[in-house]
């Protein structure tokens, strides 16, 4: 999948550090200052607390699929199929789950808490998109998707 093609993402000021972050190879989220909840995706406020002093805080280690789906639909002549898309969870990072594509082992084969390394790929206007590479099996590995 050349994820190089389609719409650039709308860079906001909720969003900025974000997308700066990833430009560098680094996966953030949104951690209230006042309550200390992380969140993610990025929009300026705390979700728990509502307060609106917000900092970057570096997702490290592995996340583990939380759920996922294959894609089988060609949306572009040169798009390959199918590719996974999963939703990931960071234990280290209770409540924070970020989407992306997932890299590392055939689409059929992904299961529900995959372990997974964090990456990113080239995106439309030059943007680091947000994609997991699949590195362990997990303990729910007899689950469907």
């Amino acid at each position: 999948m050349d994820a190089v093609e389609g719409i650039p993402p709308a860079v906001t000021e909720e969003t900025e550090a974000f997308w700066a972050a990833a430009a560098e190879g680094r996966l953030v989220v949104e951690r209230c200052d006042d309550c200390g909840a992380e969140s993610f995706p990025p929009r300026g406020m705390c979700r728990s607390c509502r307060s609106r002093s917000l900092s970057p805080a570096e997702v490290t280690g592995r996340g583990r699929v939380y759920s996922y789906t294959v894609n089988y639909q060609r949306w572009t002549p040169d798009l390959e199929v199918p590719f996974a898309i999963g939703l990931v969870e960071f234990p280290a990072h209770p409540g924070v789950r970020v989407v992306g594509r997932l890299r590392g082992r055939d689409p059929e084969d992904v299961r529900v808490d995959d372990e997974v390394e964090i990456g990113f790929e080239p995106g439309p206007g030059g943007y680091a998109i947000p994609s997991f590479t699949v590195v362990g099996r997990g303990q729910a590995a007899g689950q469907a998707g």
